[in-house]
């Protein structure tokens, strides 16, 4: 257990940014309200959904991260914080701010509703959501570090290996992990891999026999021996509504492979671009186990051929493999 323990702390410090002092990891405390989730907490307090795992691992008394309660008190690391936050809640925040009068006297008991904003989904989440495809990228691997690390993070220096040519300096590249093979939960036949999106690193130099990149972005741990792929820009997009196909489908996986998803976590479906299927495209899902009811919706942010990623955008139960729009 001692051990365990140590191998954490040097695991975690691995990933701090590297001008962070051990005198300096200070937390800010924040108290989960109904409805939260760890992705909104993360999402709206770190302005990065996916450090989610990171608070999970601060917080050792949440044993489900699925399973987090109202009064619960989460320590949310300072490090991580990409911007000063303020974690009291929104209408909190109204209360101290001043009565304005309206421009315009309004009719007794009328409501003004102010127009609803659509989602951003910002290019990193779509990247570092992943997606199925039959092939494992080989354009090269991670190698190692300078200092022989083999967990490597955001700024840091790694040795790569690329198959074939040396490409120059600034060049991009995508660090990927297969997470394995994916399975169609009612005929059993093999979609493809799940590929995770570990991060972006950028080519600096050549060095000791290896071609040597700084990490612009890492969305996971970046492991040695990672494999990479080739850079393709990604662009945010705010996430309305777009044509639906009458196609139907299914839920055949969730990110990390977790056995259950929520709201605003992705999913990955076995419907794609060959067949009409655009992000923005709306589904509504029907539960896979009986009783066959509708249990919520997802909306898809990218797409391949033969598969596509959506999030979660209501669930009024656990979303699981099997389930069917």
């Amino acid at each position: 257990m001692r051990a365990t323990f140590i191998f954490l702390i040097i695991s975690l410090s691995l990933l701090m940014p590297s001008h962070v002092k051990a005198d300096e990891t200070e937390y800010v405390e924040y108290t989960v309200k109904k409805g939260d989730t760890l992705w909104d907490i993360t999402g709206g307090k770190l302005s990065d959904p996916f450090q989610w795992p990171s608070v999970w691992k601060e917080n050792p008394k949440i044993k489900n991260p699925d399973l987090i309660y109202p009064g619960q008190r989460l320590r949310l690391p300072k490090y991580m914080l990409q911007k000063q936050i303020d974690v009291r809640l929104p209408e909190e925040k109204a209360a101290e701010r001043p009565a304005v009068e309206p421009a315009k006297r309004m009719e007794k008991g009328a409501i003004r509703i102010p127009p609803r904003k659509p989602f951003v989904v910002e290019a990193d989440m779509i990247a570092a959501s992943g997606y199925i495809d039959a092939d494992i990228p080989r354009v090269g691997r991670v190698v190692t570090t300078p200092d022989g690390r083999t967990i490597i993070g955001n700024n840091d220096t790694a040795y790569i290996e690329l198959y074939s040519g040396t490409p120059e300096k600034g060049k991009k590249f995508y660090t990927v992990r297969s997470l394995g093979e994916i399975k169609h939960p009612s005929t059993g036949m093999t979609i493809g891999n799940l590929i995770e999106v570990t991060g972006i690193i950028e080519v600096t130099g050549q060095e000791a026999g290896y071609t040597k990149a700084r990490v612009l972005k890492s969305f996971v741990e970046i492991q040695a021996g990672d494999p990479i792929d080739n850079y393709y820009p990604i662009e945010s997009f705010p996430l309305v509504k777009r044509r639906t196909p009458p196609v139907s489908g299914t839920v055949v996986a969730s990110r990390d492979l977790r056995l259950i998803s929520g709201n605003f976590d992705i999913v990955y479906i076995d419907r794609g671009s060959a067949d009409g299927v655009v992000p923005g495209s709306t589904f509504n899902l029907v539960s896979g186990e009986k009783p066959n009811r509708p249990i919520g919706s997802i909306q898809v942010i990218s797409t391949r051929p033969k598969s596509a990623a959506a999030i979660v955008t209501k669930s009024s139960t656990s979303i699981t493999r099997g389930d069917y729009f």
